[in-house]
């Protein structure tokens, strides 16, 4: 028999047939595909310890320090303020102030009014997303030297006091470098007192050592973020 091409020549030599060509090829192709399968879901997959590495590099590059500066502080009467923050983790930031009243208003002298002092802190805040976003909860440790009165009555009362504030507030973003900052905070603690009958007359109606609580601060407060 004369075969008419090189597959039959080697059929009738050997007695077995080869496969083509196109079937082996098709046959590589798909194990290659269902490698290429298994092998990207691996690739994808992050380990424990890349994990972490990576919650490390996004903290580094996140923002660290805040500058805040209340314009409600400024407001009220002129006091100088500013404060400082600085991220120890992606939720929490720790911080220090001061604030800064020396001013005393009058339009005459049986209409003066002040609220005098300078107060310094240690504070702490806590933010459910991240730092220097969104809501906030804090506290701080304070120490003030106040002179007051005048402003809704005429009784006027000055000393030191130390004490715990506890507030809440909200961050909204404006830009990478800039957020408003808006927040009020009370606090309480013990005082050591001299009180006046007026902010001008020097006439004493009591002193001693006692308890107060009272609103600390309203904050609607520039906040650099670097």
């Amino acid at each position: 028999m004369k075969c008419r091409n090189l597959s039959c020549e080697v059929r009738d030599r050997v007695g077995t047939s080869l496969t083509p060509v196109v079937r082996s090829r098709t046959s590589f192709l798909a194990c290659l595909l269902a490698f290429c399968c298994m092998a990207v879901p691996a690739a994808h997959a992050q380990t424990p310890d890349r994990q972490t590495s990576s919650s490390a590099q996004e903290l580094e590059h996140r923002a660290r320090v805040a500058v805040d500066q209340n314009l409600a502080d400024y407001i009220f009467l002129g006091t100088l303020n500013a404060e400082l923050q600085y991220a120890v983790h992606r939720n929490w930031t720790l911080g220090l102030g001061a604030r800064y009243n020396n001013w005393t208003w009058r339009h005459r002298e049986d209409t003066q009014f002040q609220a005098r002092q300078q107060s310094y802190f240690i504070t702490g805040r806590w933010w459910p997303w991240y730092t220097y976003s969104g809501w906030w909860a804090g506290g701080k440790l304070q120490y003030q030297e106040y002179n007051r009165g005048g402003i809704l009555g005429p009784e006027t009362e000055e000393g030191d006091a130390v004490g715990v504030a506890l507030g809440g507030g909200y961050a909204v973003h404006v830009n990478r470098w800039l957020n408003v900052d808006f927040g009020l905070f009370g606090w309480g603690g013990m005082t050591r007192y001299v009180s006046y009958a007026c902010p001008y007359c020097g006439a004493r109606t009591g002193e001693g050592v006692k308890a107060f609580f009272l609103p600390d601060e309203v904050r609607v407060s520039l906040q650099f973020v670097f």
